[in-house]
């Protein structure tokens, strides 16, 4: 077998960590992954913890600094210790210390970038840094095309690919599901419902959904957390919307939800969107990262980022169940092409190319 270690630095389980975690279960042979979770002292271990429930291996790197040597050096005892013989990043933080880590264990990098998030000065900083590190790895994956054709732009010395995220099929949202999610969430059983899954960071476009909801009389269903929570919550008075915090498992909320937002300023390709896909639901997205190229052919609705007008002209349309139901088929339709057995097969080949030091996909 060969070890390829994964790093990810969260203490929750958001859409690249769920990534993750199915690329890791589904790997095929000869690949072995562990998965390792870089968390602050102190702090729960999300990551580490679903991995081992999902029959993993996964260890734990404490790191309290963004520039952390010491915990660089900690990655390679293990690499050694376990016989690593790749290691696969999926963040800014965790390509750093992988670059380290690879040069003290003599073990080769590759990258898998989610997505930009730009949200503040410091990010857009480490976002930059992240994609000219990208020419010290043997291979990066980009998750949607827009992003694939930038980092192309800065990663000049590995060969770039594009790898869409999958996911295994889900057990499929019955009526009864509907109505015992409702229940459970408290939403009346004939309230126009939209939900958003996602952190609660500017980026995601939260304020956007508040302004084009206003007026719609509609329930709005808000999972995640995220740092600027009680901005969002000031944001939403004279809405009925419900801020339900971080959920592990956001099945009752795809389940209760009429639509599924995602108005977000920028994106890779949003696990969400995908989860909700394969579980038939109607979204309504901005033309985003890989969005478009995902809903194309009336898989869900596409509206211009930053268009408050036109995302409520179009939660308004869909307020009819019968404006939904065609979109719902095309999306369960599109689902399929999206598996997670593609996915492992497409980083398999990255493995191969790095761990034979190869370039030919460029």
């Amino acid at each position: 077998m060969i070890p390829v270690l994964h790093l990810r630095q969260g203490s929750e389980l958001y859409g690249a960590d769920r990534a993750l975690l199915a690329l890791s279960a589904s790997t095929p042979s000869p690949y072995l992954p562990i998965v390792g979770a870089i968390a602050r002292p102190g702090t729960a271990g999300a990551l580490e913890e679903e991995a081992r429930r999902r029959g993993l291996r996964a260890v734990r790197f404490e790191s309290g600094s963004r520039i952390d040597f010491r915990c660089a050096r900690a990655v390679a005892r293990v690499a050694l210790a376990q016989g690593v013989r790749l290691l696969h990043a999926h963040d800014f933080k965790a390509l750093f210390i992988a670059l380290i880590a690879g040069r003290l264990a003599r073990v080769p990098v590759v990258a898998t970038f989610h997505g930009d998030t730009r949200s503040t000065a410091a990010v857009r900083l480490y976002e930059s840094v992240a994609r000219v590190l990208g020419n010290f790895t043997r291979g990066v994956a980009a998750v949607s095309r827009a992003l694939e054709r930038k980092l192309r732009r800065w990663v000049r010395a590995a060969p770039v690919a594009f790898v869409p995220n999958g996911l295994p099929p889900p057990l499929p949202i019955s009526e009864s599901d509907r109505a015992v999610a409702r229940r459970r969430l408290g939403v009346h059983p004939d309230a126009y419902t939209i939900a958003l899954i996602g952190r609660l960071a500017p980026e995601k476009g939260h304020r956007m959904l508040f302004e084009a909801a206003r007026g719609l009389g509609a329930t709005l269903l808000l999972a995640g957390d995220g740092p600027i929570r009680a901005e969002l919550q000031e944001s939403a008075r004279g809405l009925d919307a419900r801020f339900l915090g971080y959920l592990q498992d956001p099945r009752d909320v795809f389940a209760a939800a009429d639509v599924i937002a995602l108005p977000s300023l920028t994106e890779g390709l949003p696990l969400a969107a995908l989860e909700a896909l394969a579980l038939g639901r109607c979204i309504v997205a901005s033309a985003v990262g890989e969005l478009p190229d995902l809903l194309q052919g009336g898989a869900g609705v596409l509206v211009p980022p930053g268009d408050r007008s036109a995302l409520s002209d179009a939660l308004g349309r869909l307020r009819k169940s019968g404006e939904r139901a065609e979109i719902e088929a095309r999306a369960l339709e599109r689902a399929r092409a999206y598996g997670v057995a593609a996915m492992a097969g497409a980083y398999a080949s990255l493995y191969e190319r790095a761990l034979s030091g190869s370039s030919s996909s460029r």
